[in-house]
């Protein structure tokens, strides 16, 4: 009697978890790569370059953040100010990476640094490339 209980209760909590499933739509976790590349000397302004995944050719992989208002690249007061945009959009962080390169004649021209953001977003199963994008201006150009 103990164990035609105990499978009636692993039957009734499979399909409760079953049900569970259904109402909620599996979610999948959607990566993207920012590169903060510093465009003046004198000041810590960057422009970001985004790989959001959604590219089938390599070549297309990559693009700029635009500002639609002015059809130039958006630029940053620093990668930290990219990195709040793409939050107020929903994307999380999940790492970042910085390189540094060294500049000049035998490395004697300074340092400039290279930032990668990797983040995080979660998308419905039946996500597509504008889901991914949303209202971010992302040109390949």
């Amino acid at each position: 009697m103990k164990k035609v209980m105990l499978i009636l209760a692993l039957c009734i909590m499979g399909i409760a978890a079953n049900a569970q499933t259904s109402d909620n739509p599996e979610k999948v976790k959607v990566y993207c790569e920012v590169m903060c590349v510093q465009y003046n000397l004198f000041k810590q302004d960057v422009n970001a370059l985004v790989d959001f995944g959604v590219a089938e050719k390599a070549k297309y992989a990559n693009g700029w953040i635009y500002n639609s208002e002015n059809d130039k690249k958006m630029s940053f007061a620093s990668p930290m100010s990219v990195f709040a945009y793409m939050a107020k959009r929903g994307w999380e962080y999940k790492d970042a990476i910085i390189i540094t390169e060294s500049g000049g004649f035998g490395g004697m021209g300074g340092k400039s640094h290279v930032w990668h953001f990797i983040l995080t977003k979660d998308f419905p199963a039946d996500y597509t490339p504008e889901d991914v994008i949303g209202d971010i201006d992302y040109r390949n150009k």
